[in-house]
């Protein structure tokens, strides 16, 4: 099966793009709109979303409104988010995993995607992914088509060069370790051709959270999941933590994630005799980042959670193993700015393995340079931040 497997990836490759060539062969010839339109094409994750909206609002900047029209094609997961920010005009949302099949749903969005008639379509993501954000560069059918050089150690030599030829411009990656600030801010100097500086993103909502018993209580916020098992920081550990902060300030506590996280928030509350509710899979993103702009401090697993509660100014904890060290926290040090993110990890040789540990590691248990992160460790900073 392993000596087939290279040969799979292409077939399926193949018929990913004769699927998309008879959709966008059958789609309408857009009309001539007199109004530039610019597609800015995102399909990460709410992490990656965050980190870029220091850039992401230049864009507004660069193109304004009495010009340009600007439709932000982005993962469905935050898209809700997306559309309370005025750096767009218009957000199209795209579930990833019903994109990634031949279906009608793609389609249907390949076809839409044509059918707005762009002249500029821009994906800033440095890891690609072929069947997503290059695709839909593709659809664009735009004048200008242009992407990030980038890091494609996630696909293979024929999917680079299909999707480097969808292009009419790369942006050239300095091949230096940089963060995701730092490369969104590389991305976006290249494509304007003059030197952008990163900041910390921000992040302002209006909106309210709609939780009444919460508007005259302070409290802190637990976000206990990632999106792999062996991310987790053990919730045990989280539930010490959780007596230690209602010890030491009275503070309700809320859990707070995925609905696929609720059972990890029943079993702390089992765990603990601090007051704690379980509000996983209960809130919108909207609701979500309103509820962390409130909160007193958040302690959290590497995840969206905690660039967005450094986003709209909370103190945070981020419990950080070694896979992908360096490349979305620890942030950078920027001179003049305010970093609200504190990482508490446990240096091991092998960091930096991408997340392919070099250690046996059994089922539903966090990796080595998860679980050897003491309750002391993250104690000492968070009443630090206290």
């Amino acid at each position: 099966m392993n000596l087939l497997k290279p040969y799979l990836i292409i077939i399926r490759s193949l018929l990913f793009i004769l699927f998309d060539s008879i959709a966008l062969w059958a789609a309408k010839v857009p009309k001539h709109n007199q109004q530039k339109l610019i597609l800015l094409i995102r399909q990460d994750r709410i992490g990656d979303f965050i980190l870029w909206l220091d850039t992401a609002k230049e864009y507004r900047k660069y193109y304004p409104p009495e010009n340009y029209k600007i439709i932000l094609i982005g993962n469905a997961i935050w898209s809700d988010l997306a559309k309370e920010l005025p750096f767009w005009d218009e957000v199209l949302p795209v579930n990833v995993k019903a994109f990634k099949s031949l279906s009608r749903y793609r389609w249907n969005i390949l076809r839409k995607v044509r059918n707005f008639g762009a002249k500029i379509a821009i994906q800033p993501t440095y890891s690609r992914e072929f069947y997503h954000g290059d695709s839909l560069i593709r659809a664009s059918n735009a004048s200008k088509k242009v992407s990030s050089a980038g890091n494609m150690s996630n696909r293979d030599q024929l999917k680079s060069i299909l999707a480097d030829r969808w292009h009419t411009e790369l942006i050239p990656s300095s091949p230096e370790q940089l963060s995701e600030l730092e490369r969104n801010a590389e991305f976006f100097s290249g494509f304007i051709k003059k030197k952008y500086l990163p900041s910390y993103p921000e992040l302002e909502l209006s909106g309210d959270c709609k939780i009444q018993e919460l508007k005259c209580k302070s409290f802190y916020i637990l976000s206990l999941g990632a999106n792999k098992k062996y991310r987790e920081w053990p919730y045990k550990y989280y539930a010490k933590i959780a007596q230690k902060i209602h010890k030491k300030t009275g503070w309700l506590g809320l859990i707070c994630g995925a609905e696929n996280e609720f059972y990890l928030g029943e079993h702390i509350k089992k765990l603990c005799d601090a007051p704690l509710q379980n509000y996983t899979g209960q809130t919108t993103l909207s609701e979500l980042t309103c509820l962390l702009a409130k909160s007193q401090i958040l302690i959290s697993n590497e995840t969206g959670t905690a660039h967005i509660a450094n986003a709209v100014g909370t103190p945070t904890v981020c419990i950080l193993g070694g896979g992908h060290f360096g490349r979305f926290v620890p942030y950078p040090e920027l001179s003049g700015k305010i970093n609200n993110l504190k990482v508490v990890y446990y240096k091991m040789p092998c960091y930096g393995c991408d997340w392919k540990c070099v250690y046996h590691i059994k089922d539903e248990d966090p990796a080595p340079c998860i679980s050897n992160i003491s309750v002391d460790a993250v104690w000492n900073e968070v009443k630090i931040l206290l």
